[in-house]
């Protein structure tokens, strides 16, 4: 990173290059269209914001292409008015211009979201799609009457060119500013338009200040408990002790965050609604966190700090170093046995199982376990698989990395079809087979390091990866619900083995190590995540009916939420399933998650979830989520019944609610009968 950076100055930085909306009547119609026009400084600005919280972009990085073939094909089609039966389109309106600074946007060759959109987690549309949709899809309306941006008779219409992930917010420009080069955006809050970003240039730079900071720096979340006093003297000190960064408040999903600026560091406070904390402090550096939590006035505990994103992170672990009987702190693996050997390794032929020529420049080859798949990879990049089980052997080939592969596996899923996976020297690992498109993803796994080992398997839990790196950390990660833990083993690691019984074979210049798995404390959240995944959420509502795509969040939230975290996630499950106390037709298939997992060992939201339970349940007997929440309640009569016993009273009493409303015997069996 760059010397130290004073982002309490930053608001200077923006000022000197973002438009200046307030100057607009002292300047001519062409003056203020060329200044809009001058969007490199903005740019620069941008790459500079990135470039000094860790992020460059790599050579492999493959870029987001702003629309495929298909789709490009579809919209030239359009254009010369020929859309046949499959219209993409029709929420485009073609006669629209589109503005010039979110054309740059999509080719800057240092854009962090269009080479690693996952650091965003939001969802680009192009080409914009306007709002009110008129294919009836888009979630917005467009401005109402009495807005004060377009007069009476004006073009209330949106351009929407990104969505928050579960498309409960929308980002766009007015239909009436497209002309401009760098037109002002806004986001979708309820039923109205709310301005988001002075330009389009200011609001990819606010995304960037959203997303980048938390993933590359470090990170200090702060409820009223660890702050030390309430939210009102919270934001009090943030305001008079740390100068504003210049953007206007962040709005997504019921949050309104104010950003403010201090050396080496951002803090972000949020006076709306919020899942885990109102306060956070992202710093380039640990004792740039420090200072602004000593600002504040903050009795900081170590515990509380986050460090940067692993992702990006080269760990200094040292070589293997484990003995027999030797377990992590968090009890997710036990080393069984360990041996001074190295592991053996068959020797395999790709021309000898195939009949054909090698491939050249062949680098890694591997057999799955059942021998009926044969994957390798070579020093360009290039993937290539046999299934051998095939009449005649189907053969697979993609030029799908940007450096030498250097690891590569396969398993077959429960329905036959193959899945592979392939790393290289640049640490990223993907994904691909003869049913998974791998243009689908820039990449699937990525960490700045070589890419050692790889190998799945189908475990108890269901199929899973393991993924060795040259840092010696070693990734597990299920497939299914994309769950992951990174175990830090050691360096050297450079073959690996997982076994469907839950054991890792780790072999190296150390020798061989075998370690039992626990999948539990690997993915405490596993069992949750798979019931969730079970449940049409899309089909539901919730409050003010939005879907209830957002609702499998909320839920693993207050399964791993802290005493703090937990209340505020509560209000936001109480808030999106329940509307003036009728249960949403989510709310139903919520009941049974929530029950499970207030009665789960060291939760902390369990009070609280058996109160919201109680509210369910206890609506009118004719309501269809209220009869499958007493339904759940029924089925769980004797976990209710042990609640009743709970040392917290606030538990005890939530729970007599829950039993009451649903009408359950609270007589007891006797274990001992006479």
């Amino acid at each position: 990173m760059t010397g130290i950076v004073d982002y309490g100055r930053f608001a200077e930085r923006l000022r000197q290059v973002m438009p200046r909306w307030d100057e607009r009547t002292r300047m001519t119609e062409e003056e203020f269209a060329e200044h809009l026009a001058d969007t490199g400084p903005r740019w620069e600005l941008l790459r500079q914001f990135q470039e000094e919280w860790g992020y460059v972009p790599l050579e492999d990085d493959t870029v987001w292409p702003r629309w495929s073939e298909d789709e490009h094909k579809a919209y030239v089609r359009r254009l010369s008015g020929r859309t046949g039966d499959d219209d993409r389109f029709a929420d485009v309106d073609l006669a629209l211009p589109i503005p010039k600074a979110l054309d740059e946007w999509w080719d800057l060759p240092f854009n962090s979201f269009t080479h690693r959109p996952r650091l965003y987690w939001t969802n680009p549309l192009w080409p914009p799609t306007v709002r009110p949709d008129p294919t009836g899809y888009g979630a917005s309306d467009g401005l109402p009457e009495d807005n004060p941006y377009v007069g009476p008779g004006g073009d209330r219409r949106v351009c929407v060119l990104m969505a928050e992930n579960q498309y409960c917010n929308e980002w766009g420009y007015l239909a009436a500013e497209a002309g401009m080069a760098d037109p002002r955006v806004f986001v979708s809050v309820e039923k109205d338009w709310v301005e988001q970003s002075r330009s389009v240039s200011e609001f990819f730079l606010q995304l960037a200040v959203e997303r980048l900071p938390e993933h590359f720096g470090w990170t200090l979340s702060l409820g009223e408990e660890e702050f030390g006093a309430d939210e009102a003297e919270m934001a009090r000190r943030v305001r008079e002790r740390f100068p504003e960064l210049g953007l206007l408040p962040w709005r997504e999903l019921g949050a309104r965050t104010y950003a403010y600026g201090a050396p080496d560091a951002i803090i972000r406070y949020n006076a709306g609604e919020y899942h885990d904390a109102p306060l956070h402090i992202h710093a380039r550096t640990r004792a740039a966190l420090r200072r602004v939590a000593d600002t504040l006035g903050i009795d900081l505990r170590e515990e509380w700090i986050a460090a940067p994103d692993p992702e990006d992170a080269r760990l200094d672990i040292g070589p293997v170093a484990i003995a027999a009987g030797d377990t992590d702190d968090r009890g997710r693996w036990t080393a069984r046995q360990v041996s001074p050997e190295r592991p053996e390794r068959a020797e395999i032929s790709f021309g000898r199982l195939t009949g054909d020529a090698e491939p050249p420049g062949l680098t890694v080859t591997a057999l799955d376990s059942e021998a009926v798949t044969l994957v390798a990879g070579d020093r360009d990049g290039g993937v290539h698989a046999r299934l051998l089980d095939a009449d005649p052997p189907h053969a697979l080939h993609h030029a799908l990395h940007k450096g030498a592969i250097t690891a590569v596996t396969s398993m077959r899923t429960l329905t036959g079809a193959p899945v592979m996976w392939s790393g290289d020297d640049k640490g990223v690992v993907r994904i691909w087979g003869s049913n998974v498109d791998p243009r689908d993803t820039p990449y699937d796994v990525r960490r700045r390091n070589r890419v050692t080992a790889l190998h799945a398997e189908s475990l108890p839990t269901g199929p899973a990866v393991a993924i060795a790196w040259s840092d010696g950390v070693v990734r597990i990660w299920d497939v299914f619900t994309l769950l992951a833990a990174d175990l830090e083993l050691g360096s050297g690691i450079d073959h690996l083995v997982l076994r469907p019984d839950a054991t890792l074979v780790v072999g190296g210049d150390h020798g061989t190590v075998t370690l039992q798995l626990r999948p539990e404390r690997l993915w405490p959240t596993h069992e949750l995540t798979v019931r969730l995944g079970k449940v049409d959420w899309e089909s539901l509502a919730t409050s003010r009916d939005r879907d209830a795509s957002g609702i499998p969040d909320l839920i693993l939230r207050a399964a791993t939420a802290n005493a703090d975290h937990a209340e505020r996630t509560v209000e936001a499950l109480a808030s999106r399933l329940l509307e003036k106390d009728a249960p949403c037709s989510a709310a139903g298939p919520a009941a049974p998650l929530l029950l499970d997992v207030a009665a789960a060992p060291g939760c902390e939201a369990r009070a609280g979830l058996l109160e919201l339970l109680a509210r369910i349940v206890g609506a009118p007997t004719a309501d269809r989520s209220a009869a499958q929440a007493r339904a759940a309640a029924a089925s769980r009569r004797p976990t209710l019944l042990a609640l009743l016993d709970d040392p917290d009273p606030a538990v005890r009493a939530a729970a007599a609610t829950v039993i009451e409303a649903a009408d359950l015997d609270t007589a007891r069996s006797n274990p001992h009968p006479t």
